[in-house]
């Protein structure tokens, strides 16, 4: 396998507390890592530090790549959080045609985009407010439409608490389609064994003694 992103020496904290300290990571093409560790060892505070939205990419190399000083390659991960950022005021369809601008996605993400929203079955919502979606729904909608980007790293963030038993199955098969048939990486935090049980490599962060 080939390592798509690496690592080096990340040392990260809040208000001068670090919360991870020297650490070394690889995360390979067609591999699906689970991080594991207690709550506060710093699971989401690395996933957002490899995603740039913390520590502006320092530390972090996307194909051998400093992403630090090679910000375009970011626009290669796609990082899923465990609230979505969808916005309220504008309808499910919106949304979708906001974020297709946003990611700069040619046709290929129509085609995604509406093989997700039936598989999840709320194409009926499309002319809906999404805040008057339920949280299930505005689950499905947000993990359709960033599942739908153009990516070779897909980064997941506790985003499934709120999804039905059916939802996860169908999201566990697309996880898996992409690693092992698209040979992309996924990085994923989360609690559920279901989602568990797909990874095929898993480490455990722990507290560093300071």
């Amino acid at each position: 396998m080939e390592c798509l992103i690496e690592v080096r020496n990340l040392t990260f904290g809040y208000e001068d507390i670090p919360i991870l300290k020297n650490f070394n990571l690889k995360v390979n093409n067609g591999e699906i890592l689970l991080i594991e560790g207690d709550n506060g060892v710093g699971k989401t505070t690395l996933l957002k530090c490899i995603g740039a939205i913390l520590n502006g990419g320092k530390n972090v190399y996307f194909e051998g790549k400093h992403l630090l000083e090679h910000k375009d390659l970011i626009k290669n991960i796609s990082f899923v959080l465990s609230e979505d950022t969808l916005y309220e005021y504008l309808t499910v369809g919106e949304n979708i045609k906001f974020y297709k601008n946003l990611f700069n996605e040619n046709h290929n993400y129509d085609a995604k985009i509406k093989e997700y929203i039936e598989l999840f079955g709320i194409e009926q919502y499309y002319d809906v407010l999404v805040k008057n979606l339920s949280q299930g729904t505005r689950n499905k909608l947000y993990l359709a439409i960033m599942m739908s980007k153009n990516f070779k790293a897909l980064v997941l963030d506790e985003p499934f608490t709120a999804l039905d038993k059916m939802t996860q199955e169908k999201i566990i098969s697309k996880i898996k389609f992409e690693a092992m048939e698209n040979n992309k990486a996924v990085i994923m935090v989360t609690h559920i064994d279901e989602f568990k049980k797909i990874a095929t490599r898993r480490i455990n962060i722990t507290k560093f003694e300071c």
